[in-house]
């Protein structure tokens, strides 16, 4: 009987390592993708994919020339499969928020413009 509850605790104890590792191993896909505004942000190709999936929100493999006024891109990092998402920046921070990457998706759109110089350039 005690045999049997120890090797039960032991099976336990290796399932939580094992499922542990597999978490941490998630993460390791990620890398940093700048905002226009400068803020860097570690994303992982799992959340790359579903912000692709967002309303509003639009991907290319090269730069796109001619925008909407008001568009904004942000660049992928070859780790993440490169290319450029395109979007409004209320559409960008809605698809980075359902991911997770940011907390608030109502104040968040400030991420997504460039920060504009005193100096003017």
């Amino acid at each position: 009987m005690k045999n049997s509850l120890l090797t039960l605790e032991i099976l336990l104890l290796v399932l939580l390592c094992l499922m542990a590792v597999l978490a941490l191993g998630r993460n390791v896909s990620a890398a940093p993708v700048e905002l226009p505004s400068g803020i860097v942000l570690d994303l992982s190709k799992e959340q790359v994919e579903a912000i692709k999936n967002q309303p509003g929100v639009f991907y290319g493999a090269e730069k796109a020339e001619m925008l909407s006024p008001g568009d904004v891109v942000v660049a992928l990092p070859e780790e993440l499969g490169g290319g450029y998402l395109y979007g409004r920046p209320e559409h960008l921070a809605r698809g980075f928020g359902s991911v997770g990457a940011i907390q608030s998706t109502t104040t968040a759109e400030h991420l997504f413009i460039k920060k504009r110089s005193c100096l003017w350039f």
